[in-house]
């Protein structure tokens, strides 16, 4: 564990010294920023690292970020077998396999996107959904039969599930950021709860992360309560477990 974090915080260092250089905005997301408020690190059980940038900022980090360090690959469906509408960056020098698929240990880059008024919301995430449900279909479909047979569903998917992500790209870019009310980083695992109002995360400050400093929206006691309610305090002594089945050595 003590390794594989060490290599996910490399990585998170060479984001946060390219993001400063670049003036992105970013910040770290989800149970890493709960780490950062209430363990000034990892939780004790977490085994990722997830940071979130303002579409703008996210478009910008995809393009920009390739070649920067010769190790760290920028990861997403637009220059991979890739099924995700979120990112990864990855270090080639090592393998992570989950759930059939082959990647480097990462960490988890998401957009934050311009959202609708809460009129509609509702209508605009059961789309979100189905475009959704269309990706990862795709995606299960190709990974369900042997290696051999696994190849030829998977070229046979590709041009379908790619332009499955396409609509769904295209839905996520319905509102620009700048001049939307609310945002969120929607297509992640939190869904509804990461949507709020566009101010959450226009202003970031540092904060503490295992004797670093990386970057933070200001108002993560809003972000963290509507995620975790109560976050400061530690979940129940069953639910004190990683999420995430994989198995990642150094090539």
């Amino acid at each position: 564990m003590a390794e594989l974090r060490q290599i996910q915080l490399d990585i998170l260092d060479k984001i946060h010294e390219f993001c400063t250089e670049r003036k992105l905005r970013y910040s770290l997301g989800g149970g890493t920023l709960l780490g950062a408020v209430r363990h000034k690190g990892f939780i004790p059980w977490d085994d990722d690292i997830d940071i979130m940038l303002p579409r703008p900022d996210y478009d910008r980090f995809l393009n920009e970020f390739v070649g920067v360090c010769p190790h760290y690959v920028v990861q997403h469906y637009r220059n991979d077998d890739y099924a995700f509408p979120f990112a990864k960056v990855y270090d080639n020098r090592t393998i992570l396999i989950e759930h059939c698929i082959t990647t480097g240990v990462f960490i988890d880059v998401f957009p934050v996107d311009g959202l609708p008024d809460e009129s509609c919301i509702n209508s605009y995430i059961k789309q979100m959904d189905k475009l959704a449900r269309n990706v990862y279909h795709n995606t299960r479909s190709a990974t369900m039969y042997s290696p051999f047979l696994r190849r030829w569903i998977k070229r046979l998917l590709f041009h379908s599930r790619t332009k499955s992500i396409e609509r769904l790209e295209t839905h996520l870019h319905s509102y620009d950021f700048d001049s939307s009310s609310y945002a969120g980083a929607i297509i992640g695992k939190y869904h509804e709860k990461e949507y709020m109002q566009i101010k959450v995360f226009k202003k970031y400050i540092d904060v503490a992360f295992e004797g670093k400093t990386y970057k933070a929206i200001a108002d993560y006691d809003l972000y963290l309560s509507k995620h975790y309610g109560n976050y400061m305090e530690l979940p129940p002594k069953e639910k004190q477990v990683g999420d995430h089945c994989f198995e990642a050595w150094w090539k």
